[in-house]
């Protein structure tokens, strides 16, 4: 009856739902179900593409290169990936016509950007049809490898310097070669991380406005975030007056901003801080309307007093967990009252990291998500039995062995447990290391299979302990199993249980 309905519904109020969907999504959802949706899906010639995404299975990119022609891809994300994913799907598409449609091309800062990569590119792109181009990091030397080739439609072009750019003396010509070839460009970002000198004409709105009037004629949004060397205010004021003609503001709406955080030269509202701290100060006086800055936080941070009542402690920023942030939040929180801490941010000093952890003497629970957990664990130095409550995720996958034999003899009484299924040996392990542990979680993804009840009570020390397990679907292709432990019996009988039991799933 599904079918028939959907037989109903005319070809393009499909093409509407997959204009808002990925590639992957539209191919989960809609293929296979009937012949009329997978007419539809041959004739879409749209699809888009993050081929740097976790999310692609092997199946499914199988399917992306024997199911689709390449003129029906409209957008690509090109990233490495543990699977080699760019190289095997331009190797598959390499025997056929070009990428006719394809009007968006985005390489993430994974990727090299040489004249060997961008060569092979033009045998099946033709960058003369790009209309947005992205590149996430970009080395000098590729300044001069894309100035050789022609990109007559583009019209938005997004690109970070890499830090091959720290040893180079960086100038306004340099990027001019490049741009010249996109002069059709309608949308411009340039973020250049490079502190650059005062007098570097690439801070120049005196340049800028001569280059984007004559040659970027096309132009109708410029953004930039060039870092600034530390200088004196008046030469912040000096900069500032270059782009305070009538031109930039009035015609371009373009409003240029020292932030004296960041030490940058800054474009509104388009890189204007999403936070606001009252401790740092930001520059107002030659900006035309300072409300554009305000407009844009979402996020207020006061420091008003001591915060002595505080139980839970959130850390989730886009940014590095400095010892500066670590002293503010010591400074300011007692931390003897806090019992929950949860982390999700890019730490830059473990050791400020772990004294934190080590000053909240009654915390009970950590909710961990950091690729290189493993580091941090590894800097404690004794356990932490205060700990019962741990969720652990998004850790590096090829250090799970060393960073579950940490997690066990640091956390030894954990009474809760949350992180990611590897395998039975490590689920084992887990639970014969842990013998406090009362629930264990495990999130599965959707072509993994934990053992049965029976296999669990046969290879673990839960053979002396009844437990309870249940499986819930919480995502689409993701699961989580659910082991319930009853820990009445005896702690004693079960440490002296046989030993071969113990020595039979050893971590590997």
């Amino acid at each position: 009856m599904a079918n028939t309905y959907l037989d109903t519904l005319p070809v393009e109020l499909f093409y509407q739902i997959f204009s808002h969907l990925s590639g992957c999504h539209i191919l989960r959802a809609f293929y296979s179900i009937n012949n009329y949706l997978n007419d539809i899906l041959i004739s879409y010639n749209d699809y888009v593409f993050d081929l740097f995404s976790s999310d692609i299975s092997k199946s499914e990119f199988d399917l992306i290169c024997s199911f689709l022609r390449s003129e029906q891809i409209g957008g690509l994300k090109f990233g490495n990936s543990n699977f080699d994913l760019v190289n095997r799907f331009l190797s598959s598409f390499s025997n056929q016509q070009s990428f006719s449609c394809l009007h968006s091309l985005w390489i993430n800062d994974t990727i090299i950007i040489d004249q060997l990569f961008m060569s092979r590119l033009a045998l099946i792109i033709n960058y003369d049809d790009l209309i947005s181009l992205r590149f996430d990091r970009i080395h000098l030397s590729d300044l001069y490898t894309l100035s050789s080739y022609s990109f007559n439609s583009l019209s938005q072009l997004v690109t970070s310097s890499s830090s091959q750019f720290l040893e180079t003396d960086l100038q306004f010509d340099m990027l001019k070669e490049m741009l010249s070839t996109m002069h059709r460009l309608k949308y411009l970002t340039l973020i250049l991380t490079k502190s650059l000198t005062t007098d570097n004409n690439i801070l120049s709105g005196i340049q800028w406005k001569s280059f984007l009037r004559t040659l970027l004629i096309f132009l109708k949004r410029f953004n930039f975030k060039f870092s600034i060397q530390t200088t004196s205010e008046q030469d912040i004021y000096y900069l500032l007056n270059t782009f305070k003609s009538k031109w930039w503001i009035t015609e371009k709406r373009c409003f240029v901003e020292y932030d004296t955080h960041e030490n940058t030269l800054i474009i509104l509202p388009y890189f204007a801080s999403k936070t606001l701290d009252n401790r740092h100060l930001y520059s107002f006086d030659l900006i035309q309307n300072s409300k554009i800055f305000y407009s844009n936080i979402n996020y207020l941070s006061i420091d008003l007093h001591k915060y002595n009542k505080i139980e839970q402690i959130l850390v989730s920023q886009p940014g590095y967990l400095t010892r500066d942030v670590c002293d503010a939040i010591r400074n300011n929180v007692d931390l003897n009252m806090i019992q929950h801490f949860e982390f999700s941010s890019t730490v830059s000093t473990t050791e400020a990291f772990i004294e934190l952890i080590e000053n909240m003497t009654n915390l009970s629970s950590i909710h961990i998500q950091y690729f290189h957990s493993l580091v941090l664990f590894n800097q404690v130095s004794s356990p932490i039995f205060s700990i019962r409550h741990l969720v652990l995720f998004d850790y590096e996958p090829t250090a799970r062995k060393r960073l579950f034999y940490r997690l066990c003899r640091i956390f030894p009484r954990l009474t809760h447990l949350t992180t990611h299924y590897h395998s039975r040996r490590r689920l084992c392990y887990l639970l014969n290391e842990l013998v406090h542990l009362e629930q264990l979680i495990l999130r599965l993804a959707q072509d993994q299979y934990a053992p049965n009840y029976s296999w669990i009570k046969q290879h673990s020390r839960l053979r002396m302990n009844p437990f309870k397990m249940r499986v819930f679907n919480i995502a689409y292709r993701e699961r989580k199993r659910v082991l319930l432990i009853n820990t009445n019996n005896n702690m004693k009988h079960q440490r002296h249980r046989q030993p071969y039991t113990l020595n039979k799933c050893r971590i590997q």
